[in-house]
């Protein structure tokens, strides 16, 4: 039987896939960010170095302005529910982004997460002051996968994983189950136990009845 779930937030559990470029679009930082986002994305700077660049063209902003654009972001179909219905089946709920506590805080609020993992910016009197700290590294999801399991003492064949990129991919290897929502690579696709073509989590529930994870509602 199914006994934690950890899932990926930016396009699985939320509409937007990159919460970054999402906000600087928000925010109207998108061209300056475009400096450094391929050298990030190529793994030329440091993860800690990009997202502190990242905070540092957010510097002043109110951090009510920004929870205000991550509440625009929509759920995917299905998502409130997925979630609410593996809480009410006794499931411990992991939350595991390499986005901001700002956003994943909130989800992890709304949706009753057990856990919440995540990168840090942060705010003085209300008020982002372009500090930082690294919670979730590109590439580290699958050690936080490990912990967790230790942690709760869930064997592998009793978690669950969802996600839709490569570093989700590193979960997927940790556990007995994986969802792919819309996953944007092969290796993702590769690595999943069940893959979601569209933006809707409503089928995990049957999937796991039907595999036995869970009883039927």
């Amino acid at each position: 039987m199914l006994r934690l779930a950890i899932f990926d937030l930016d396009g699985t559990l939320k509409e937007a896939r990159d919460p970054y470029v999402y906000l600087h679009s928000r925010l109207g930082t998108l061209a300056a960010s475009e400096a450094f986002f391929s050298d990030g994305f190529a793994g030329k700077i440091p993860y800690a170095e990009w997202l502190r660049l990242d905070a540092a063209l957010w510097k002043g902003t109110p951090v009510a302005a920004i929870q205000a654009f991550f509440r625009e972001n929509p759920y995917l179909p299905g998502a409130v529910e997925t979630v609410r219905a593996l809480k009410r089946h006794g499931v411990r709920l992991a939350l595991v982004s390499t986005g901001i506590q700002i956003h994943a805080e909130m989800v992890a609020e709304e949706l009753g997460f057990d856990r919440v993992f995540c990168n840090y910016v942060y705010a003085t009197d209300g008020v982002i002051n372009g500090e930082t700290r690294v919670g979730v590294p590109e590439g580290g999801k699958g050690a936080i996968v490990e912990s967790l399991l230790a942690e709760y003492g869930v064997a592998p064949s009793d978690a669950l994983a969802v996600g839709d990129t490569r570093s989700d991919a590193d979960m997927f290897r940790r556990v007995g189950v994986s969802i792919a929502v819309c996953p944007n690579h092969d290796s993702v696709r590769q690595a999943a136990s069940l893959v979601l073509e569209q933006p809707d989590l409503t089928p995990i529930v049957p999937y796991l009845v039907s595999r036995g994870y869970l009883r039927g509602l």
